[in-house]
């Protein structure tokens, strides 16, 4: 990153950011072996930078491309994904709201902890307002991104373990888009959980873009 600072021009420094921030959410999202091919790959294209040879964000990309996550291998991985740390979690669903209202920089998000809470909708111990789902399954789903929303600190302070029949008009008014439209099934489940994440998914691949801009 210091080389790319050194070396590039204003505007190719604003460009290679952008792209380092979508490797990184591919990278955490996509996980497994890497880490260390990946370390060995940031090193050369420092190099290369620092040399002369890697000029512009196009030349870093094309540089990197072998090592990043494809598109596919991204959205397969997202599908599934959890993500244990909150502000994380948070980062992802506002990254993906703006998406999905057109802005043409979604990753670059300020994360508002007092005023943004991260909503899990099946809750952890889900005990007698959840009586369709085994604690078991709530414990593996709990964390799955398709299960997260966000919502105003206060709203979010109100409704803690409730069953989803008291949560879905709590979700319904809310001002972000990805939480209304939680609201919209009639219950909430493993279904609804994987069926929303792989929405998610899909949005994932555009929010996180590997292309140059």
């Amino acid at each position: 990153m210091l080389s790319i600072v050194k070396e590039f021009t204003v505007r190719e420094v604003e460009k290679a950011f952008r792209v380092l921030i979508s490797w990184c959410v591919r990278f955490l999202i996509v996980g497994g072996g890497r880490s260390g091919s990946i370390e060995e790959a940031y090193a050369k294209a420092a190099e290369a930078v620092t040399s002369g040879r890697i000029t512009n964000t196009k030349e870093l990309a094309d540089e990197m491309k072998a090592f990043v996550p494809t598109d596919a291998e991204f959205e397969a991985e997202f599908c599934t994904a959890k993500v244990s740390q909150n502000y994380l979690a948070r980062y992802y669903l506002r990254a993906l709201e703006l998406r999905l209202t057109n802005n043409p920089e979604p990753e670059w998000v300020p994360n508002e902890t007092s005023v943004i809470n991260l909503e899990h909708i099946l809750p952890e111990n889900p005990n007698g307002n959840w009586p369709h789902v085994e604690p078991e399954t709530a414990l593996a789903l709990y964390k799955r991104i398709g299960n997260m929303v966000l919502l105003q600190a206060t709203k979010n302070s109100l409704i803690g373990n409730s069953p989803f029949s008291a949560k879905r008009p709590v979700l319904k008014a809310s001002a972000y888009n990805l939480t209304a439209e939680a609201a919209k099934p009639a219950n909430w489940g493993p279904k609804e959980i994987g069926e929303r994440q792989a929405r998610l998914a899909k949005l994932a691949v555009t929010t996180w873009s590997l292309s140059v801009r």
